[in-house]
C-alpha cells in the first residue's frame, strides 16, 4: 500500500471507460505514468495505445444497453475489483432539446448515467466487501448550467453528480471513497461541436482558454490518491473558471 499522502499506484489496477477518447487516452496516460495496470474499455472493437504492451487490458463494450455494461463489470471482477475505477464513458450529441428523439435520450443516459451506476453497484459492491477502493465520474459543467444544445446530456451528468453524493455516504463506511470531476472543454473533447462553439467557450473562460492535456488527468489522480484520503462525495470544476455564476460582459 503507498505512503499516506502519495499519488503513487505501483501495483494497484485502474479501470477507465471511455478510453479511446480526448480525456480516456489522458487518464490512461496519467495514471500509466503513475505505475497503475490499466483495465481499458470503450465501443471499440479494437483499440490502439501508445502505451507499452503488457501495461493495458483491453475490453470492448457497447455501455447503450444494459447487457454491454454487465458483460463489462463482469470482465473487470474476473480477478477481484480494481482499486480505482474512472466512469469516463459518455455520449454529448449536439442536438436541440426539442429535436432530441426518445431513442437518443435513451442512448444518453444509458452511457452517462446507467453505466456508471451500475459499475459502482457492482465494483463498487465488491471494493467495499474487500475494505478500500476509490471511484471517479467524469461529469461537466453542464451538470448545473443549462446548454440548449446539451440539456438531456446536462441533465444525465446532474444525475451522475447526485449518484456521487448518495454512493459516496453508502460505501463511505467501507472504505470506499467516491468523487467526480468536471473537466473544461478541450480542443479535441467531442466530435461533431461546431469550431466556432469552441473558440466562444475559450474565449469566455476566466483564464481565457481551453483545457490542456494532464489538468484534468492530474486533478482525477489526486483525488484517487491516498493524498486525497479524507475527500469524498465531492464535485471539482477543473475548467478555468467556466463554471462560475456570472454576468456576462457589458457591451
Amino acid at each position: 500500500m503507498s505512503a499516506p499522502g502519495s499519488q503513487d499506484f505501483a501495483g494497484k489496477t485502474v479501470a477507465i471507460t471511455g478510453a479511446a477518447g480526448a480525456y480516456g487516452r489522458d487518464l490512461a496516460s496519467a495514471f500509466h505514468a503513475r505505475g497503475a495496470r490499466l483495465l481499458l474499455s470503450d465501443r471499440l472493437d479494437a483499440f490502439d495505445s501508445p502505451l507499452p504492451a503488457g501495461a493495458w487490458r483491453y475490453t470492448p463494450a457497447d455501455l447503450s444497453v444494459a447487457a454491454g455494461i454487465e458483460r463489462l463489470a463482469d470482465a473487470w471482477l474476473t480477478d477481484g475489483p480494481p482499486e480505482v475505477l474512472v466512469n469516463n464513458a459518455a455520449l454529448f450529441p449536439f442536438i436541440d432539446l426539442l429535436e432530441v428523439t426518445p431513442e437518443e435520450a435513451r442512448s444518453i443516459f444509458s452511457v452517462n448515467l446507467q453505466a456508471p451506476m451500475r459499475l459502482m453497484q457492482r465494483l463498487g459492491a465488491s471494493m467495499a466487501q474487500r475494505g478500500h477502493g476509490v471511484i471517479c465520474n467524469i461529469s461537466s459543467g453542464a451538470a448545473s448550467v443549462v446548454r440548449e444544445n446539451g440539456a438531456v446530456y446536462g441533465a444525465s451528468k446532474a444525475a451522475l453528480e447526485q449518484l456521487t453524493r448518495a454512493f459516496a455516504v453508502r460505501l463511505g463506511p467501507s472504505g470506499v471513497r467516491v468523487n467526480a470531476v468536471r473537466p473544461g472543454l478541450r480542443s479535441d473533447s467531442h466530435a461533431g461541436i461546431p469550431a466556432e462553439h469552441m473558440t466562444r467557450v475559450g474565449s469566455g473562460v476566466p483564464l481565457r482558454r481551453l483545457a490542456q492535456d494532464g489538468e484534468v488527468a492530474g486533478v482525477v489522480t489526486f483525488l484517487c490518491s491516498d493524498a486525497a484520503a479524507f475527500i469524498t462525495g465531492e464535485s471539482v470544476a477543473v475548467d478555468g473558471g467556466n463554471g462560475i455564476n456570472r454576468r456576462a460582459p457589458a457591451p
